[in-house]
């Protein structure tokens, strides 16, 4: 995982992680007691969304790899 600060008078973080890194913290955010804590909840949810466009993605451009073979 890295980091790089977009504009470092911004507070905008991009982080690059892999698809095992943003699955092990889903994890841990999951396993944790969280059920009542609405900020854990809607963190899962921004991460599932953001996993979930990664791999449409990916998907996307692996398919046009395939169409142009």
């Amino acid at each position: 995982m890295k980091k790089s600060y977009v504009n470092e008078t911004s507070l905008n973080i991009n982080i690059v992680a892999d698809l095992g890194e943003i699955n092990d913290i889903l994890t841990v955010l999951k396993s944790a007691d969280n059920e009542q804590n609405y900020r854990a909840k809607s963190l899962i949810s921004k991460i599932e969304k953001l996993r979930l466009e990664a791999i449409q993605e990916a998907r996307r451009e692996f398919e046009t790899m395939l169409d142009n073979v």
